[in-house]
């Protein structure tokens, strides 16, 4: 028996199956197969029911693995207390939505890696309900999000910064305000399940505003380029206008006052290795006060006027 094994053992858990276990560890489901093939073995115990496609823990499988998560825990807090002081190391999970400040996250990662060269960061992009439900199942360490509007009391919510909404329309629309821009032209829809579809949804009910659905689309830059195309007006960050069709869409900001989506970090408050989260927290503070993202919001209002 051994830590790897038991780290498959544990990531079959969470996961729930061999499949999703596999590309997590970044190694073959035959791989995770093999080891636990080789752990029951050891332990002369079965640990699944292989009636069932896929394999599925038994009883005493469950409470090997809520043993060996006991065992890795210990472990891994022997490993940081055993490393050299000041040195950051291991392995930390995070999502992260789509569309947030695309040269932001590898900015932080390209300086902690210089910084920390043991430290190992694994991405994983979703909508914010979901990556949430997963730091909360322990899937992730942590999940980069959209702060969600209903309070999260089993995590906490660390910000790092604030994006100023607007509101893109075609080129050559006829519109003269946000308002008109969502209520005149077929409305080009951020996902609803994520977090600032959610934010998008709750500005325009309490505007009072009626839209025309479109589309429904998951990425802010699909938004972007359909509105650039003519099909009609949605919602973005406003730093995503630094893209290639930034500058020929229509632009108004967002809301009357200006609405924007708080992006947080969200980790379990019982976190083992809140040191790894947090030097990567406290880079992406130091950058995105560096680059003060609320200067996109004068800019909009520039852009604006002059149309």
């Amino acid at each position: 028996m051994n830590i790897p094994q038991l780290r498959t053992l544990v990531a079959i858990t969470e996961a729930k199956g061999f499949a999703a276990a596999a590309d997590r560890l970044f190694i073959t489901p035959a791989a995770v197969s093999q080891q636990m093939r080789t752990l029951e073995g050891e332990l002369q115990v079965p640990l699944f029911d292989r009636t069932t496609r896929p394999p599925r823990l038994n009883a005493h499988g469950v409470h090997i693995a809520e043993r060996a998560r006991e065992v890795l825990r210990i472990f891994d807090a022997f490993t940081e207390e055993a490393r050299a002081p000041d040195e950051i190391a291991g392995v930390l999970t995070l999502g992260c939505i789509s569309g947030f400040s695309s040269n932001l996250i590898p900015e932080a990662l390209g300086n902690l890696r210089k910084r920390y060269p043991r430290l190992l960061v694994r991405i994983e992009e979703g909508q914010s309900a979901a990556l949430i439900n997963r730091v909360r199942r322990r899937e992730l360490d942590g999940a980069i999000v959209t702060e969600p509007l209903v309070p999260e009391p089993a995590l906490e919510m660390l910000p790092i910064t604030t994006e100023p909404l607007v509101v893109v329309a075609p080129p050559d629309a006829k519109v003269s305000s946000w308002v008109e821009a969502l209520t005149t032209l077929p409305f080009l829809r951020v996902n609803r399940l994520s977090g600032m579809g959610a934010v998008i949804d709750a500005t325009m009910r309490s505007a009072g505003l009626i839209v025309t659905d479109a589309m429904e689309l998951d990425s802010s830059d699909v938004v972007l380029s359909m509105a650039h195309a003519g099909l009609g007006s949605g919602v973005i960050p406003a730093g995503r206008l630094k893209g290639e069709y930034g500058h020929t869409v229509r632009c108004f900001v967002f809301g009357d006052p200006p609405v924007a989506r708080r992006v947080v970090l969200a980790e379990r408050p019982d976190y083992e290795r809140s040191d790894l989260s947090q030097v990567l927290y406290l880079e992406l503070k130091r950058l995105t006060e560096k680059n003060d993202p609320s200067r996109h919001l004068s800019n909009v209002g520039a852009v604006t006027q002059s149309q």
